[in-house]
């Protein structure tokens, strides 16, 4: 009967296991390009190779991810200063990057549907920009800003920072119910 109770425990044990070494993970290892940074449930991966909006956006989601959304003032901040610290380590050579955001009817809306809590006042103008609703992540004087572009020309070419979603994060959505459902 005992030896019956601890094998019924085991699977148990071993998501529980499981999970802690998921949580332990943070941004996935097959990114091998660019400037890995973690930030709550997504990791940002900062390329300051120069391409057009379009080719940004198919990278990342070839990679599994999108184009990255910053939807706090937390995450700007976040991202920015390590963009900023690269930059100025001469890791990265671009000070411009696309973003997965735009401003559109007076607000910051998200190409993935992650909402945004930035205010659309948070984006300076910038006269070397074409104008146009796109989003950019831009160092002024070394300081990380919001501006915003057209990204319809293919002949813009940025840096860009692709976000994915952590292990942890996986681990939660797909195993939420079977682990927490056991006691975990």
């Amino acid at each position: 009967m005992y030896r019956k109770n601890t094998m019924d425990w085991m699977p148990v044990f071993l998501l529980c296991f499981l999970d802690c070494v998921i949580k332990s993970l943070g941004c996935a290892d097959v990114i091998t390009a660019g400037i890995l940074v973690p930030y709550e449930a997504s990791c940002y991966q900062i390329v300051s190779e120069s391409v057009p909006r379009q080719t940004a956006s198919e990278r990342c989601t070839s990679g599994g991810g999108t184009l990255a959304v910053l939807p706090t003032n937390a995450s700007l901040t976040t991202v920015g200063n390590k963009v900023k610290t690269e930059h100025e380590s001469g890791v990265i050579s671009s000070s411009v990057f696309w973003l997965g955001m735009n401003n559109t009817r007076g607000r910051i809306l998200s190409d993935n549907g992650q909402v945004v809590t930035i205010p659309v006042r948070s984006i300076q103008s910038r006269s070397e920009f074409p104008r146009g609703a796109c989003v950019l992540l831009f160092l002024s004087n070394g300081t990380p800003i919001l501006t915003s572009a057209d990204c319809t020309r293919t002949f813009w070419l940025y840096g860009y920072i692709c976000q994915y979603v952590t292990y942890y994060n996986r681990r939660t959505m797909m195993l939420e119910h079977s682990l927490f459902s056991w006691g975990c």
